[in-house]
């Protein structure tokens, strides 16, 4: 999992299960994986039956899902799924307020209904699935009903050929999502011997022009619903139909465009979303973008264990007047709806207060002890020190960063991303976050 670093701040999966704990609740787990010497359990993800069982287990583990994932159809792979979704939640969180009811399309949903399910289940989005394989949408159907979610799912056959987007007159979505068939019918192997299974993940991964033609259609179907739809997107799996794509929408006039990366393991695929709505703001994710410019290199987050004497609420207390005590300019992010995210936020420094704390106290007593001499002489008055203007003066951060505090299988975390600015500032003040967590 060599990328995991770069996944979504938020995707439980940046910390790798623990196939231990999996092996001891689900024994069938076992079947597919090996316990070296040393006690450490490997899982075969070769094996296509090994995985469709590791996600149905993670599923129902993480998520209180049941899902069937019938053989000869595609089995996801869930860190990239919510991936996706996570990205559509920041989306969101830039324009909408969090008691919103968001209300969602994924085109071609497939037999595991998977995008639908996790978002009505993780965030309490309405959506409706679409696809054009009656099959698949009967074992759709069935995984909505199985986990009691008809009032938040409804999945609807269509055809590709006449409209992918179920939009009617009056109807609105607050957006829309798709993982389309990635690869054209050209670069198939006709030499092999197709079977049923191989038929059935065919279709799923292949269509006619590879996938920039299918988003394509996609992006002409936008220009006709326009504001029917807030907020349009897709998975791409070549990063090079993003040039393309993103021609396609400037022609078409799409009021603004953003792209993501969803790194997961060793696989990496891209997204993209469009608006025809003024007042709808977009962003990038791209959490490798500096890597790729060669410009600066991206490290991981730096992350630590919080000692087991804090508790959830004792962690946040801390960590809030840690935060107080630095000074540091806090810009809270939402995430209500992920129940292992405690705390959030993009914090900038603009003044280092945490090397020499030692010198500093003294230099603290010193002003405290001026200023009540000020006061006594009754000089003082309410205007800023020079110190304080020059802080406030649209001064560059020292550094900025984000700051999060999770709770993961009973453990706290902190995990500290590096944004901009000098790094060896945001590394210190992880470090005094870590030696103050004791």
């Amino acid at each position: 999992m060599s990328t995991n670093r770069f996944m979504h701040p938020r995707n439980i999966y940046r910390t790798r299960p623990d196939f231990k704990q999996m092996a001891e609740e689900y024994p069938e787990f076992m079947k597919y994986a090996t316990t070296g010497l040393n006690g450490k359990i490997t899982f075969d993800f070769k094996n296509p039956d090994g995985l469709r069982l590791l996600t149905t287990i993670l599923l129902k583990k993480d998520f209180d899902l049941d899902v069937d994932l019938p053989v000869g159809k595609l089995v996801p792979t869930i860190p990239l799924r919510l991936n996706y979704l996570l990205w559509i939640e920041d989306l969101f969180n830039l324009n909408f307020d969090s008691s919103k009811k968001i209300k969602g399309i994924d085109i071609g949903t497939g037999a595991s209904c998977i995008y639908p399910l996790l978002a009505a289940k993780k965030f309490q989005w309405s959506m409706v699935g679409t696809d054009i394989n009656k099959e698949s949408i009967k074992n759709a159907n069935g995984n909505v009903k199985k986990n009691n979610l008809q009032h938040l799912i409804q999945v609807l056959e269509v055809s590709e050929w006449d409209r992918l987007l179920p939009v009617t007159e009056n109807e609105h979505y607050d957006f829309c999502m798709c993982n389309p068939p990635f690869h054209n019918y050209s670069e198939l192997n006709s030499s092999d011997e197709e079977t049923d299974c191989a038929k059935g993940v065919t279709c799923e991964l292949y269509t006619d022009g590879g996938e920039v033609d299918f988003v394509k259609k996609i992006i002409g179907e936008s220009q006709r619903l326009k504001n029917s739809i807030s907020v349009y997107t897709t998975m791409i799996g070549y990063k090079s139909s993003l040039g393309p794509l993103k021609n396609e929408l400037k022609t078409i006039g799409a009021c603004a465009v953003a792209e993501a990366g969803f790194f997961q393991g060793r696989t990496t695929r891209w997204g993209i979303a469009w608006t025809f709505e003024t007042d709808i703001k977009l962003k990038d994710f791209m959490p490798n973008k500096e890597i790729e410019t060669q410009k600066l290199k991206l490290k991981p987050p730096v992350c630590f264990a919080i000692s087991e004497s804090y508790d959830s609420t004792t962690a946040l207390a801390k960590l809030t007047e840690l935060l107080t005590y630095l000074k540091l300019s806090i810009s809270m992010l939402k995430s209500k709806t992920d129940e292992n995210v405690l705390y959030q936020a993009d914090v900038k420094a603009y003044e280092n207060t945490w090397t020499h704390q030692r010198r500093k106290r003294r230099k603290e007593q010193r002003i405290a002890d001026n200023k009540r001499q000020k006061m006594s002489d009754n000089l003082h008055n309410d205007e800023p020190d020079m110190e304080e203007q020059l802080i406030t003066a649209n001064a560059e951060p020292l550094f900025a960063a984000t700051i999060v505090l999770r709770k993961t299988n009973n453990t706290i975390w902190i995990d500290m991303l590096h944004l901009d600015g000098n790094r060896n500032n945001s590394y210190q003040v992880f470090q005094f976050f870590k030696n103050r967590f004791v």
